[in-house]
């Protein structure tokens, strides 16, 4: 991994742990009505949602550097960091094709729980839209040109967002 590598994973990690949800709070200000009954059992679900999601985005990512030898920093023709070199089918690549978009969406859904107010639904409804429109218009695209034949067989077994549940790779 280049420096420059290392350089975005921190913007990139700041931006997700720090940033997102700080504008999720400043958003609660503007509009607090809430949009799940108030009960001690909906922060529960929501911080279990957060762990989940950003365990997924994590780990997505080390197999992107560990196994594919690059980086997630690619959207179409904007390359912040080094492709991947190889097809990464396994660990949480193995349940979906985009774990790291479904970690990022569990991860500021958990948030809006916790936070509960409609305002904070803003960011995790932009990266759900970000998340499919990158997967879709940019990711498929590239994997489909640089991985033909494996790509094709992987995306054939091997749900877009929902994970697929069974055995690991």
């Amino acid at each position: 991994m280049t420096k420059r590598d290392l350089f975005f994973y921190a913007v990139g990690s700041t931006a997700f742990f720090i940033v997102g949800p700080c504008i999720m709070l400043v958003l609660k200000h503007f509009f607090s009505a809430p949009f799940l009954p108030d009960t001690t059992f909906m922060p529960v679900v929501g911080y279990v949602m957060c762990a989940l999601g950003a365990f997924f985005a994590v780990w997505s990512n080390v197999e992107l550097v560990r196994v594919g030898k690059g980086c997630a920093g690619v959207i179409g023709p904007v390359k912040l960091m080094t492709e991947t070199k190889h097809l990464v089918t396994s660990g949480p690549y193995a349940l979906c094709r985009n774990p790291m978009h479904l970690g990022v969406i569990l991860f500021y859904l958990g948030l809006a729980c916790v936070i509960n107010s409609l305002a904070s639904l803003v960011v995790p409804l932009g990266m759900i839209i970000f998340a499919f429109s990158v997967a879709v218009l940019f990711d498929e695209k590239r994997l489909m040109r640089d991985f033909p034949d494996e790509y094709a067989q992987w995306s054939a077994q091997v749900p877009r967002f929902i994970p697929r549940l069974g055995v690991f790779k």
